[in-house]
């Protein structure tokens, strides 16, 4: 459950702001980009964005993760 207020101001956060808290997640491990979107609560796609930005400017880099099925996306600082 999250209330309206919090809902708002989650959406009015720019990308900027949601990329200066991926990094700092990102300092304190390796994550998925499910893992990003649901630990910073941001929709996956805001989460998708910023971490391709950060892959192309070179801050970060993606390794292939392990799934039963299918390989997953994670991501970590240089």
């Amino acid at each position: 459950y999250i209330n309206l207020s919090t809902w708002l101001g989650l959406m009015k956060e720019g990308i900027l702001s949601i990329t200066e808290r991926v990094l700092k997640l990102l300092s304190k491990g390796e994550y998925s980009i499910h893992a990003v979107s649901k630990k910073l609560n941001i929709h996956y796609n805001s989460a998708l964005k910023s971490l391709e930005f950060l892959k192309r400017i070179g801050l970060v880099v993606e390794n292939k993760g392990k799934k039963n099925y299918r390989y997953e996306r994670v991501f970590s600082l240089k």
